[in-house]
């Protein structure tokens, strides 16, 4: 069996030039399989897949030479060239798999040199193990190099996706700048769009609701991004979201430079819809004239009007306001609304004679019900039940 030694040294050091020398063939043939065999290759300039492979050669042949494997925080210039690929489209496949065939020529060479110059199986295998080494260490170098490129091009995204947003339902770009900006995201400045808001209910996550509802608005059909734990954005259709997932208010369809305008009605939905028990996806059509029934000074008269002459004997106060709210629910029909407040029908009719007594309000009278109904939905009173 050969000795491993100075001569064996000699003998790999003899090998290691050998290849340098035909380093031109190596690259040439790297270049050419890479190109036939990796697809994605064959959208880079082919000098520049020339460069990086000459550079995997070049320090796979050095190791060999100095038997020393580098660590892979040692390879700086490749992590470069992986960054590159990253930015260029690559797959890390396919980075992966143009490595694997350059140090597939330079086994195959070395293997044709060690035989002509007669080396042992021993030094033939301590040179094999330090390519693989080399390998590893490229690996974990290209790992590492995707994985920083693609957090920091997620959080490039976000941030792009946060400004075009702003803008957008700010109404600050200019026609030729708003078809710009919008283009980079897919969307077709001609459609017309939803502004968005949505909010999760408990036990949904801002994430998890992100998630479900940009898996419900395909790419070219909207863009969403999260602020203050809220989903904002915008959507070509109104989305479908599984059970009592969240709170989501639409505003009117619109052209992209219109947005605005459905944003602060979005904005009307959403206040409203988020005083619901249940969650769901609400509209003007759906909520009307509740989006309108924040108005501070009405619904301040309305309060005194109808709420505040209760204020006295709370507890009291609380059962009737209850029983007529659930009278209006129910479409003033005595016996539904008795029946869901579990009380006799007398019981229900005497509690809404104390209302009108308190108030000098009939409740046969519409102009009444329009405005407990304001009065109901804009200050939320809601009384437990009734005992």
């Amino acid at each position: 069996m050969p000795e491993s030694g100075p001569e064996a040294e000699s003998s790999i050091e003899s090998v290691a030039d050998l290849l340098f020398r035909d380093l031109h063939y190596l690259k040439r043939n790297s270049v050419q399989r890479c190109l036939e065999e990796v697809p994605g290759y064959r959208s880079v300039a082919e000098s520049d897949i020339s460069s990086s492979v000459e550079q995997n050669l070049r320090m796979a042949i050095h190791a060999v030479k100095s038997g020393v494997v580098p660590a892979s925080s040692e390879l700086a210039v490749e992590a470069r060239v992986a960054q590159v690929r990253f930015h260029q489209g690559l797959r890390i496949e396919d980075v992966m798999r143009g490595y694997r065939l350059s140090m597939a020529v330079i086994q195959d060479r070395f293997l044709d040199i060690a035989h002509e110059l007669g080396l042992g199986d021993r030094e033939v295998l301590a040179a094999h193990r330090v390519l693989w080494g080399v390998s590893d260490s490229y690996t974990a170098a290209l790992v590492h190099s995707y994985r920083e490129s693609s957090v920091q091009q997620a959080v490039r995204d976000h941030e792009l996706r946060q400004d075009y947003l702003r803008a957008v339902l700010a109404g600050s770009l200019a026609d030729s700048e708003l078809r710009t900006r919008s283009s980079d995201f897919g969307i077709d400045s001609q459609r017309a769009f939803h502004a968005l808001i949505a909010r999760p209910r408990p036990g949904v996550s801002p994430d998890d609701l992100l998630r479900v509802l940009a898996g419900r608005v395909p790419t070219g059909d909207g863009v969403l991004t999260l602020r203050a734990g809220d989903v904002v954005g915008f959507a070509s259709s109104r989305p479908v979201l599984p059970g009592d997932t969240a709170t989501v208010a639409l505003g009117p369809a619109v052209p992209l430079a219109d947005l605005p305008g459905s944003k602060a009605a979005a904005g009307r939905v959403f206040d409203a819809a988020w005083k619901r028990p249940a969650g769901g996806v609400f509209s003007l059509e759906d909520l009307t004239w509740r989006t309108a029934a924040g108005d501070p000074d009405v619904t301040a008269v309305l309060r005194r009007r109808y709420l505040l002459p209760f204020a006295a004997d709370a507890d009291f106060g609380r059962i009737v306001l209850a029983s007529v709210r659930s009278y209006l629910d129910h479409d003033r029909r005595i016996s539904a609304a008795a029946k869901a407040l579990s009380v006799h029908e007398n019981t229900l009719r005497y509690r809404l004679q104390k209302f009108e007594q308190a108030t000098g309000a009939r409740l046969d009278a519409t102009e009444t019900i329009v405005e407990l109904c304001w009065a109901f939905e804009a200050c939320q009173e809601a009384p437990p039940e009734p005992l």
